[in-house]
């Protein structure tokens, strides 16, 4: 039953998040613009609550605080550098540094990501089912932009609209054998899954206060700010829900 879950999940954010956001470029481009800006300050929310309340504390009732914390900054700096190498990257418009890079190399950090994000998903399903979920939700939110962008940018480098989506659902599939997988091997080596949780909160923190938090603040309309602060609550309160009915 849990992996079917985890197989679910797993399936909703990846070829999921690919299809709903090939979704939101049929929209009207105004349409886009209000949706996209509230969706990430929702993500921000989700990820920052799940990291903080449910992926962290769940790593400290195995690990001693100085293990966690030590985990979470080696986390932190390892995604700093697979950034650097742009295997790592998640930029939501075309004019990020990152999306100056061939289609390809795109195609490849996308896979990469969405692999991890698998990893997440098992080792989060493996705590419990409201974690897990919490998780999903953490993972599709921030999934959904970044998937706009990519798709944009294979657009603007000459790929047809069929071959970008399809490039895009390549990539995406990563997360499900990588999560099918996690699930057998996180099932026999217990002991990593505190670590696992660690790194997967590292994860969380550095796409929320690298990439989410500095885009969020360059809004300059009060309403924008009010706007995307209400999403970013909405966002957090329901993580903060979902973790209620974890026993």
């Amino acid at each position: 039953m849990l992996l079917i879950w985890i197989i679910i999940c797993s399936s909703l954010g990846s070829i999921g998040a690919v299809i709903t956001a090939t979704g939101f470029l049929l929209i009207r481009e105004p349409i886009q613009k209000f949706l996209i800006p509230s969706l990430i300050a929702f993500a921000s929310g989700t990820l920052l609550t799940a990291a903080l309340l449910g992926l962290i504390p769940h790593a400290l009732e195995h690990l001693n605080p100085q293990k966690v914390l030590s985990t979470v900054l080696v986390g932190i700096f390892l995604f700093f550098l697979l950034e650097k190498t742009i295997i790592w990257r998640h930029c939501h418009d075309m004019e990020c540094e990152a999306h100056r890079t061939v289609g390809p190399m795109i195609i490849i950090g996308d896979a990469f990501h969405n692999a991890v994000d698998g990893l997440v998903i098992t080792a989060s399903f493996l705590i419990s089912i409201p974690v897990g979920i919490a998780a999903t939700i953490s993972v599709i939110a921030h999934e959904i932009p970044q998937e706009i962008g990519d798709f944009a940018l294979l657009l603007h480098s000459g790929y047809s609209k069929r071959k970008a989506l399809i490039l895009n659902l390549l990539s995406s599939i990563s997360t499900i054998p990588v999560a099918i997988l996690a699930f057998f091997a996180l099932n026999t080596i217990q002991t990593i899954i505190p670590y696992i949780m660690a790194i997967s909160a590292a994860s969380f923190l550095y796409i929320a206060l690298t990439d989410i938090y500095p885009e969020l603040h360059s809004k300059v309309s009060f309403k924008e700010e009010l706007r995307e602060s209400i999403m970013m609550i909405l966002g957090s309160a329901i993580i903060i829900l979902l973790l209620q009915f974890n026993h």
